[in-house]
């Protein structure tokens, strides 16, 4: 609850992330197509304002409190999106007030939920991705972090076949092992230290002032290098197998047996 207006503005900054550099003018912003995976110029199709009805019913004024919603379509591949944003006016520098912009959620997610090449079992896999991802879109990127983490001990231990121990041990256990005609390298277990550092840093309070937040900017960087594990992992020998099946369908050859 707010006492007051202030209360409410201060609590839309502190806890929702600001997306203003993202607005190119009223009827376009950058967006990730989740499709097309690439940002581009998403058209804005809708924008709805709350309203304050009377008792009447039928005469209502503008809620500036209330969130926007947006409606956006990619240019290209015209699937859709919806924002939930608030929009805040600031003083800047020269004590003048000016439209900055807060992301509540997005329907779908701004991350890529699904990967198509990740295993679907066992399914607790994906849905430590899809929960990673849906978390860093809430804003709870330390519950990102922890689901990172997961999905990473998921990979070690059930795909892997790491006998169950702390992580540090399960990374080391699977070095040298052979899964989908690859040997696992030094590389994975490097990147998956990483996560599990990164995510042990998150759960745990830390004595370093640098370390007691997790930001926005840290769930997105450490999203990063968990694709780069799977990708070594999953993605890169799934293209690789397709490209390949492709290749032989369409000039008609016939691997030999």
């Amino acid at each position: 609850m707010f006492e007051t207006t202030d209360d409410h503005r201060d609590y839309i900054v502190a806890n929702y992330p600001e997306v203003t550099d993202r607005r190119i003018d009223q009827s376009h912003w950058d967006l990730l197509c989740t499709t097309c995976k690439i940002v581009r110029g998403f058209q804005v199709l809708r924008r709805d304002i709350g309203i304050s009805k009377t008792s009447y019913g039928r005469i209502g004024e503008t809620d500036f409190y209330a969130p926007h919603t947006y409606y956006f379509r990619c240019p290209v591949c015209r699937t859709f999106k919806q924002w939930i944003v608030f929009n805040v006016q600031l003083k800047d520098a020269e004590e003048k007030y000016r439209d900055h912009y807060f992301r509540v959620t997005s329907i779908p997610s701004e991350g890529l939920e699904e990967i198509a090449e990740l295993p679907e079992n066992p399914p607790a896999l994906r849905k430590a991705y899809r929960e990673a991802i849906r978390s860093m879109d809430a804003n709870a990127h330390m519950a990102a972090a922890a689901m990172f983490r997961r999905a990473l001990q998921v990979i070690t231990r059930n795909i892997l076949g790491a006998k169950p121990s702390t992580l540090a041990n399960e990374l080391t256990e699977v070095v040298g092992k052979t899964y989908n005609g690859a040997t696992i390298r030094n590389n994975f277990a490097n990147v998956g230290y990483i996560i599990k550092d990164a995510a042990n840093q998150a759960a745990h309070p830390d004595r370093d002032p640098d370390l007691m937040d997790f930001t926005p900017q840290d769930a997105e960087d450490l999203q990063k290098i968990f694709m780069e594990l799977v990708s070594e992992l999953f993605i890169i020998p799934e293209v690789t197998k397709k490209a390949r099946a492709d290749f032989l369908a369409r000039r008609k050859i016939t691997p030999k047996s």
